[in-house]
């Protein structure tokens, strides 16, 4: 996965830098016109959760979704032609995955109940990034002119806020949460500007970006985020939430505390 925020003026932008390495490999939907916004679409960042189904129904609905556009497009899928080869195109991606929230796009993109294959994992995670980056109002012209602002950053933390219980207990998320504190914090002084508190609940993206300044202040480019020791309580802590929320949902019992 990309640091997002190695340093205060780093990007988060994976589908227009790293994640056009990815794109390249699944035929990702980048041309994708879901929009991020919770309030103008129902592939957003909106928890989806609610009650209203566990995490596992939602990933076998997100199979059977995508098995049935597979079939719409004359392609056999998992079982015989996974999405990305064959002639897979761009905008096929975009109409097979486009009218998923992103609590389904993140149950592919975490291969929930093992159910999705390597493309299929890879063109989610493409688009939600793609929903970040519509939602901060990025795009490849700005990223190449170097014009990403604290207020970009700002609304990437706020938007990293909305999304599912389940999502909130990844690495994934975790990251690119701090990464996107770290920026928005950074850039808004070199802007000449206090930032806003926007310290999140989550243990988890709490030690990511402990992390992160623990890189800051030691300033030795030879060390990564995975080197810290914040990074490493972080994956266990991860798996924990995780394996929480699972028993959570089998259960039927009280909801895991993320800020525990």
């Amino acid at each position: 996965m990309m640091n997002i925020a190695a340093t205060p003026s780093a990007s988060p932008l994976m589908s227009l830098t790293q994640g056009k390495a990815k794109a390249s490999q699944a035929a990702a939907p980048a041309q994708s016109t879901t929009k991020a916004e919770g309030a103008t679409s129902t592939s957003t960042a909106r928890s989806a959760d609610g009650g209203k189904k566990d995490f596992a129904t939602v990933a076998k609905d997100a199979r059977a979704a995508l098995d049935a556009a597979y079939q719409s497009f004359g392609k056999t899928g998992e079982n015989g032609n996974p999405i990305g080869q064959n002639g897979t195109t761009a905008k096929e991606w975009q109409n097979l995955l486009s009218g998923l929230d992103r609590r389904s796009l993140y149950a592919i993109a975490s291969n929930e109940g093992g159910q999705f294959n390597q493309s299929e994992q890879i063109g989610a995670e493409n688009l939600m990034d793609k929903q970040l980056n519509d939602a901060m109002g990025l795009d490849q012209a700005t990223a190449a002119a170097g014009k990403l602002t604290s207020d970009m950053f700002l609304k990437g933390v706020r938007f990293m806020d909305g999304v599912s219980d389940e999502e909130k207990t990844s690495m994934f998320w975790a990251e690119k949460r701090a990464g996107l504190q770290f920026s928005y914090e950074g850039r808004s002084r070199q802007e000449g500007k206090e930032p806003e508190n926007v310290d999140s609940e989550s243990p988890l993206a709490k030690l990511i970006k402990g992390g992160l300044e623990n890189l800051r202040r030691t300033g030795d480019p030879s060390r990564q985020l995975k080197d810290t020791p914040e990074y490493r309580q972080a994956v266990q802590l991860s798996e924990q939430l995780k394996a929480g929320l699972a028993a959570k949902s089998a259960s039927g019992g009280r909801a895991v505390d993320l800020t525990a």
